[in-house]
């Protein structure tokens, strides 16, 4: 019961793809390609979040093991913070994330930027452990 909803290419010159498909339980995001600057890291953020909404899903699993990550500790920071003052953490978007296996330390730094600002964001190595995660009700806040 999924639907491909659509392929994204980013026009820059470090390129990236990211391929949609809505399930009925989450929203798939694939990623190929690679990104070396915080404004197309960003715009990776947004068209995520803006098919998230299309499909009125709050889960998202996304597929980042072949997508490389080749960014600064500044950029990192840039863009979590674009993230939390445009209020992504107010939309209740819960996202595991598959990281890619040759680019580990940006992926844990990315996880810890968004978690320090109230993302339900987390990390993980294989598919069965992340769809776990992402489909098991969060805790009730205290």
């Amino acid at each position: 019961d999924s639907l491909v909803t659509g392929v994204q290419t980013c026009a820059l010159p470090i390129s990236y793809s990211q391929i949609f498909t809505s399930t009925d339980e989450y929203l798939l995001c694939i990623t190929d390609g690679e990104v070396s600057d915080a404004e197309t890291f960003i715009e990776w953020g947004l068209k995520l979040v803006s098919r998230a909404r299309e499909a009125r899903r709050t889960r998202v699993l996304v597929d980042n093991r072949t997508f490389s990550l080749n960014l600064s500790s500044l950029d990192i920071i840039t863009f979590a913070n674009f993230l939390e003052d445009k209020g992504a953490s107010k939309l209740g978007l819960r996202m595991a994330v598959l990281s890619n296996p040759h680019n580990p330390e940006n992926s844990r730094m990315v996880e810890t930027a968004l978690v320090n600002r109230s993302a339900s964001y987390k990390s993980f190595r294989n598919q069965v452990e992340a769809k776990e995660w992402l489909l098991r009700e969060p805790l009730a806040p205290e």
